[in-house]
């Protein structure tokens, strides 16, 4: 971002955030949705500033991260099918902030049609969708029960006593006088042939399978794990992708071995150290330390959603993918470019459409670079550690 702008903008909004983190809010739920709101507003504005410093401007992307975080907190206060809903403590919250967000593009769409005197076009989208949690698997769990993973002997870190918890962790031990919080433990990798790690069902092999055998077991352990029954209905409840099925590029060797995809997104397969004593548990409680307290989490399928200039009115298909968005806006552009995914053609208007100009990828070569200072990574594992993450 040029200086003068970065100016502009952070003299405008001197507190200004990607988002707003999802603490505090067990305290005062409708003050946190109002802050979420308000955080709309305030990248809206941001927006509108953009317009002003560029005159010219081509191209804008906003993220309103104010969705993602009602929708992981605020499902089980909407859904009365929710199995931790409270009709004492219902509330919209989670409506309220997706119709700011809705207020704040029709208002951009209107000062962009002014500001530039011709209609805009527009393209609303999701990088994943939300779906409520009634069952939480514990993955790490069912690989120690399964043999695939061992925890270092004598590792158990209790969970910290209330001496050493601040009030809202307090507030939430009140809240759950009979909840049980088992220790964490230390992964034994070197004695380890899986674990599961990061969020949403990723599997990765231990230091104690092979290269040479990694596909084999992967299959094994992928068989394995797709015949695992759902708690609720007997029927299998995970759908299981190999590496080789999802991903490609540069960061491949990164990527997990295998990836569980929950047939019913009710579930959700999270990847805890703490020594939970069932592999599957009704979610019914959100305010368990160290547990993911969301009500809500990621789903498989988002939204899209556009229209103006260069846009037809089209069925989009069944295998259409996030990774075709680059192209699809550089071809809006007039613009073309070898990426991973191809232009969603069937959404683009043949009669509107320009030459596109080819441009050249000069380089696929991963580029990694530090995203925080030494000193913000201290401050992040600090405050992991106080939410109970070791």
């Amino acid at each position: 971002m040029p200086s003068p702008a970065r100016a502009a903008i952070l003299n405008a909004h001197p507190d200004l955030v990607t988002a707003q983190h999802p603490t505090g809010w067990t305290d005062n739920f409708g003050a946190f949705a109002d802050k979420l709101v308000e955080h709309v507003a305030q990248i809206a504005d941001v927006c509108l500033l953009a317009f002003e410093l560029e005159p010219k401007l081509g191209l804008l992307c906003v993220d309103f991260m104010s969705s993602d975080i009602a929708g992981h907190l605020a499902w089980h206060r909407l859904d009365p099918t929710h199995p931790a809903h409270s009709p004492e403590e219902a509330g919209d919250e989670l409506v309220q902030v997706y119709e700011a967000i809705d207020r704040a593009c029709g208002e951009l769409i209107e000062q962009a049609r002014w500001l530039y005197g011709e209609e805009p076009t527009v393209v609303a989208l999701s990088d994943h969708g939300m779906k409520p949690t009634h069952w939480i698997f514990r993955a790490n769990r069912w690989l120690e029960e399964a043999g695939y993973l061992r925890y270092r002997a004598g590792s158990e870190t209790p969970a910290a006593d209330a001496s050493e918890v601040d009030e809202r962790f307090l507030l939430m031990r009140r809240r759950q006088r009979d909840a049980e919080e088992p220790p964490f433990a230390e992964i034994d990798y070197a004695d380890t042939r899986a674990y599961c790690f990061g969020y949403g069902g990723q599997i990765y092999h231990g230091e104690r399978t092979g290269v040479v055998e990694d596909a084999r077991f992967a299959r094994e352990l992928a068989d394995a794990l797709g015949s695992i029954p759902h708690p609720e209905t007997g029927e299998l409840a995970f759908e299981v992708k190999t590496k080789g099925e999802l991903y490609r590029g540069a960061f491949y060797e990164k990527a997990p071995d295998l990836v569980l995809l929950p047939l019913d997104e009710r579930v959700h397969v999270e990847s805890s150290h703490q020594q939970w004593p069932n592999v599957f548990e009704r979610h019914e409680r959100l305010l368990v330390r160290g547990s993911g307290h969301f009500s809500g989490q990621h789903a498989r399928t988002g939204i899209l959603a556009a229209a103006g200039p260069g846009i037809r009115t089209a069925e989009l298909p069944d295998v259409a993918e996030i990774t075709q968005l680059p192209a699809t806006l550089l071809a809006l552009l007039g613009v073309a470019a070898e990426l991973d995914g191809a232009p969603l053609e069937a959404i683009l208007d043949p009669a509107a459409a320009t030459e596109r100009r080819p441009v050249r990828v000069t380089s696929r070569a991963p580029v990694e670079r530090p995203v925080y200072s030494k000193e913000e990574e201290a401050r992040i594992v600090e405050r992991l550690r106080d939410l109970g993450y070791e």
